[in-house]
């Protein structure tokens, strides 16, 4: 399956110039289609939930609610298995729910 549309794509400066004024921002990116799903599940990084599921919305576009209630399950079982505190977890759902679905 190819993931990106355009193979290699990475962004790292942003350009604009007017009227004899120019602004640019050189940065790093990272690119989440990059990102394999059975790596981020295998990462005890918290973050990697984070990027886990912007990955499953992105590849899952056209989810239906029930999908959708799936996919919120498997990330509640991942971060169980993780053994991650109530705090963290708590951080993440607040995080997902103004950043995801």
């Amino acid at each position: 399956m190819e993931r990106s549309p355009i193979k290699g794509y990475r962004p790292v400066v942003y350009s604009q110039e007017f009227m004899g004024t120019s602004l640019r921002y050189d940065f790093n990116s990272y690119k989440i289609l990059d990102q394999e799903e059975s790596e981020l599940r295998s990462n005890r990084n918290p973050f990697s939930v984070i990027v886990l599921t912007a990955l499953l919305a992105i590849e899952n576009k056209k989810v239906t609610d029930e999908g959708l209630k799936e996919i919120k399950h498997d990330l509640y079982d991942e971060m169980m298995k993780r053994e991650m505190d109530k705090g963290t977890r708590q951080g993440l759902y607040d995080y997902h729910r103004f950043n995801f679905f």
